[in-house]
């Protein structure tokens, strides 16, 4: 039996694997001196999303449960985690 994707995964395999990732943002939680705090990583830096992590061009393995929101360049949000 296959595992059910989550919306998350959903939001990044469409956006990557469309060839738009250029057109967003993905914010992801990060912990700076023990703060959490939103941090955006640019769609033309991701060069794959797989397995529970976005790959980026740096070397970068975020997990998408680290994903907080999608918005696109233009400012629009296209998803928040609830």
């Amino acid at each position: 039996m296959g595992r059910k994707r989550g919306e998350i995964e959903e939001w990044l395999k469409k956006i990557f694997f469309t060839g738009r990732s250029s057109e967003y943002f993905i914010y992801v939680k990060y912990r700076v001196d023990n703060e959490e705090t939103l941090k955006p990583i640019p769609g033309e830096i991701i060069i794959d999303v797989r397995g529970g992590y976005i790959f980026t061009k740096n070397g970068d393995q975020i997990p998408f449960h680290r994903v907080v929101e999608i918005r696109s360049k233009k400012g629009e949000l296209v998803y928040k985690r609830g």
